[in-house]
């Protein structure tokens, strides 16, 4: 995952020159986190009317209600306005930095620009997963560390691999030698799938680990369903993160 890590800090500093664009492009990215994960908390607040709703008097009822639709559509909104606004920092920035922008060049830093983001924020994301998860329990999160360590080893290796086969791709393209679309768009795809598959694996046993936790009273049940809707918002970035690296691979040997 080392090699992964050093590719994306190289794409930061080339698409993003200046400490300036790379603070804004850091907190935009931290804000998408914060943004996302502050959706366990809706989580958290819905479990907790419905499970004690009948002890609850009609007036805090109406306020816990009201605050979770307002906070749930502050959610909406703001990841909304996060996603329009990084577009006019990536145009900025490149612009900045007087980048070659001839059609071919320019598309592909504007895609690689656009899976670093989403490679930096569901990081980021999981990243704050994991020190909600060590609140709740620290048993199971450090369970839940691990196997997530031991995907993004894999992932890391499924990364190289298809670096090696984009590369093998632009080299094909620059000495004219046709490639077929079912084998350079599907190399990307099935590898993706491959990390998708794994991640999914990765789920059902946390998820069992969830289940026996919760049977053995070592979880309370409004803590078991708040790591429920983590464990698949987490399953869900570790899914994207698989997608986004093929992705970003592709896009890192056209751009170079």
């Amino acid at each position: 995952m080392l090699v992964v890590a050093r590719e994306l800090r190289a794409a930061l500093h080339e698409l993003f020159t200046t400490r300036k664009f790379r603070i804004i492009l850091i907190s935009l990215v931290l804000i998408a986190a914060f943004i996302s994960v502050s959706e366990l908390a809706v989580a958290k607040l819905f479990t907790g009317i419905i499970l004690n709703e009948g002890e609850m008097s009609q007036t805090q009822l109406a306020i816990l209600v009201t605050v979770f639709f307002l906070f749930f559509a502050a959610t909406r909104v703001g990841h909304f306005f996060q996603r329009i606004y990084r577009v006019n920092v990536f145009d900025k920035a490149f612009k900045h930095a007087k980048s070659d922008q001839r059609n071919s060049k320019g598309n592909w830093r504007w895609s690689l620009a656009f899976e670093l983001t989403n490679l930096l924020s569901s990081a980021a994301q999981l990243g704050v997963i994991i020190l909600i998860f060590f609140y709740l329990n620290w048993a199971f999160a450090l369970l839940n560390i691990l196997i997530v360590l031991v995907i993004f080893r894999i992932y890391g290796r499924l990364f190289m691999k298809q670096i090696e086969a984009q590369r093998g791709f632009v080299l094909a393209k620059l000495n004219k030698q046709p490639v077929k679309n079912s084998v350079r768009i599907g190399s990307r795809v099935k590898t993706g799938e491959t990390g998708i598959l794994i991640s999914g694996a990765a789920m059902l046993i946390l998820l069992a680990a969830l289940f026996y936790l919760s049977y053995t009273g070592g979880i309370s049940q409004s803590n078991t369903i708040v790591f429920f809707f983590g464990l698949r918002m987490q399953n869900n970035n570790l899914s994207s993160i698989s997608s986004s690296l093929m992705r970003f691979a592709r896009a890192r040997t056209y751009s170079e």
